[in-house]
């Protein structure tokens, strides 16, 4: 299901190429999106089109996120349209976190290169026990150690702080990230991330920065 989905946001991002060829590449330098550029592809795709808002959200998300469009975004410069018309320039805050974002992507990656190298090495055996002189059991106290300090929990947003341009943290996956409220709704609440895109999240997932 996962490699099916993977597929399908691939030929997501290659319509988004051939349609704003100005804007979006699979090869060479990445160009920094203009934020809000979701609203103005949803403007320009209609029933004809093979993709819909959904996948172009999704497909979005993992364009923003790869290393090429991540490299793109710590070299600084200015964002572009769908015309691949300067519209702003990248803050400090955004190249940033663009770089811990990358760091972060590229570090998880060696971790797994190494887990799935091991995986080719011949498996452990184990030597027999030693039945006539078994080992020492440690005493239950010394064995354990002291358990891990548990991960402080963050504080959620109160529903009179939804101000627009407050900072916060939006749960996305295993650990929140940064993000600056744009918007506030019933339930929801549209918020800015550091690479630019803007998503809605529910408020449940919003967290004080």
């Amino acid at each position: 299901m996962q490699n099916q989905e993977k597929t399908d946001l691939n030929k997501v991002i290659e319509f988004l190429t051939v349609k704003f060829p100005k804007s979006f590449s699979l090869k060479g330098d990445a160009k920094p999106l203009k934020v809000g550029i979701f609203n103005d592809i949803a403007e320009q795709i209609g029933e004809e089109d093979p993709v819909s808002k959904t996948q172009i959200r999704h497909a979005l998300r993992r364009y923003t996120n790869s290393w090429r469009y991540l490299e793109a975004v710590v070299k600084g410069g200015q964002r572009v349209d769908l015309e691949g018309d300067d519209v702003e320039a990248l803050t400090e805050e955004h190249v940033q976190h663009a770089q811990e974002q990358l760091a972060q992507s590229k570090a998880k990656f060696q971790e797994k290169k190494k887990a799935n190298a091991g995986k080719d090495k011949k498996p452990y055996k184990k030597p027999a026990k030693n039945v006539a002189n078994p080992p020492k059991r440690k005493p239950k106290s010394e064995s354990q150690g002291t358990k891990p300090t548990a991960e402080p929990q963050k504080e959620l947003v109160a529903n009179d702080d939804f101000t627009e341009g407050k900072q916060v943290q939006v749960k996305l996956g295993a650990s929140p990230v940064a993000a600056t409220i744009v918007e506030t709704s019933k339930n929801d609440v549209s918020v800015q991330l550091a690479s630019g895109m803007v998503m809605k999240v529910n408020k449940e997932n919003i967290f004080q920065a």
